[in-house]
């Protein structure tokens, strides 16, 4: 099977705005609160959320954020994630493919969850880099992501967690790690100076 791609999440998405029942799933909810645990206690100015899909994890996310910018590529997700949060006016969501519409910084939080191995490993080692010059001085990043193989996946998703590992454990503060049976989570702080 080939790697899905923006149209083919836009495909997902028109068959079924919650495709990997984000809502409802127990375990979409067990992860989507390690990692609201992950990002921490305090309230950040500025967040930044990566694939937001239909905004289950934004709803959880804005709570942590004075304003709030959740991206995803399909045009669908975004307009459900738009409904889902439309009650919450610090919070945008906007289209962008990734990397090449990332949204400008200075972020003091990022969040990339089950997006990483979705890119092919050049794109990805694109992403990091332009997220660590995004990321503000003390702002906190955190990624959650599969570790087990799928067939749609553009690499490997241990591979995946792991350039996560390497790019940012050199660069920054690491502030946690959690793992479950299928997944691995990890927060990074970058430094002030």
């Amino acid at each position: 099977m080939k790697p899905i791609d923006p149209d083919g999440f836009e495909a997902k998405f028109r068959a079924n705005e919650d495709p990997w029942n984000y809502r409802w799933s127990r375990f979409e909810m067990h992860k989507r609160q390690v990692l609201v645990r992950a990002c921490g206690s305090r309230l950040f100015g500025r967040g930044l959320e990566l694939a937001c899909a239909n905004g289950e994890t934004t709803r959880a996310l804005a709570a942590r954020c004075l304003n709030l910018l959740a991206v995803d590529a399909a045009p669908t997700a975004v307009a459900a994630a738009r409904r889902r949060t439309a009650d919450l006016a610090h919070v945008e969501i906007r289209q962008a493919r990734l990397p090449e519409e990332i949204a400008p910084g200075p972020f003091d939080l990022v969040v990339m969850s089950e997006i990483a191995y979705y890119l092919s490993r050049r794109d990805l080692a694109r992403l990091l880099d332009m997220l660590d010059r995004r990321l503000a001085p003390g702002g906190r990043l955190v990624a959650l992501h599969h570790v087990r193989p799928f067939d749609d996946a553009a690499q490997p998703p241990a591979i995946a967690h792991h350039a996560i590992l390497q790019a940012f454990g050199r660069r920054m503060i690491p502030c946690g790690a959690w793992a479950g049976r299928d997944y691995r989570c990890v927060a990074f702080k970058k430094p002030r100076s």
